[in-house]
């Protein structure tokens, strides 16, 4: 069972993500503090992190690109998510796998983190394959 944390500090955004998440067959560790996310990593090694960009007093993408610099977390994939559609761009500069906007159909929501962790998981050689960069369907 694929394991995933997600970080949102909308409770209401947080709870149903999770439900949904935990419906289709994957672990959940949701969390509503941003200062919560190295300590649930270490305790819960996730296969994923769907991370929130808006947080209160912090910046998803910071937080991410603190995940992708350290060499025993680098590998774990982070799929950002925002109700700005505009951040999508700004992915790159943290090294994020995939971005989703909100609001969400939960079918790409549940494709986008299945098609991740799957691109994530070492091919015949032991390698790792590359990132997979998704964006909703308009």
């Amino acid at each position: 069972m694929d394991k995933i944390l997600v970080v949102d500090d909308d409770f209401d955004i947080l709870t149903l993500v999770k439900m949904s998440l935990s419906l289709h067959g994957f672990q959940v560790e949701a969390i509503p503090r941003w200062e919560d996310v190295d300590s649930t990593i270490a305790s819960f090694w996730p296969d994923l992190v769907l991370l929130d960009i808006s947080l209160a007093g912090a910046d998803g993408r910071e937080i991410c690109r603190k995940i992708k610099s350290d060499d025993v977390t680098k590998h774990i994939p982070v799929v950002l998510f925002s109700a700005n559609a505009d951040m999508e761009k700004s992915m790159y500069s943290c090294n994020a796998q995939a971005f989703i906007a909100k609001p969400y159909e939960l079918q790409h929501l549940l494709n986008t983190i299945r098609t991740t962790i799957d691109s994530n998981k070492p091919g015949p050689a032991g390698e790792q394959s590359m990132p997979v960069f998704m964006t909703p369907l308009l």
